[in-house]
């Protein structure tokens, strides 16, 4: 899909914060720019209208709080993404018959490969 910029203004915070996790991504501004762009673009209009409510009417506490749900489930969804790949990565595999002998080489060299 074909590119376009666009522009944004921040505070300096934001604009620190992002350049620190850029460099610490070893990403650009820009690319951590995009993601939070297209995180909020997919996000339905009540939770981003429910979102600017908070920033608005509560506290910080409010804002970490909820920083604190998305991580929650962030970390959740990686964790049901990766293991729907590893049981998938699985199904693949030949299994022995009970009475083959295992080659712990192989056996390990699979193991290496299903961690990559």
């Amino acid at each position: 899909m074909p590119a376009r910029t666009i522009s944004a203004y921040a505070d300096e915070e934001t604009a620190r914060v992002v350049e620190q996790i850029a460099e610490l991504e070893d990403r650009s501004p820009a690319q951590i720019a995009a993601a939070a762009l297209r995180f909020y673009a997919r996000l339905p209009s009540e939770a981003r209208a429910a979102f600017r409510r908070i920033e608005k009417l509560g506290k910080e506490a409010d804002l970490d709080t909820l920083t604190r749900a998305i991580t929650r489930k962030t970390l959740d969804a990686e964790w049901e993404v990766a293991h729907r790949r590893f049981i998938g990565d699985m199904t693949n595999v030949p299994v022995p018959a009970v009475d083959e002998p295992v080659n712990e080489d192989d056996l390990l060299a699979e193991a290496v490969r299903l961690t990559q």
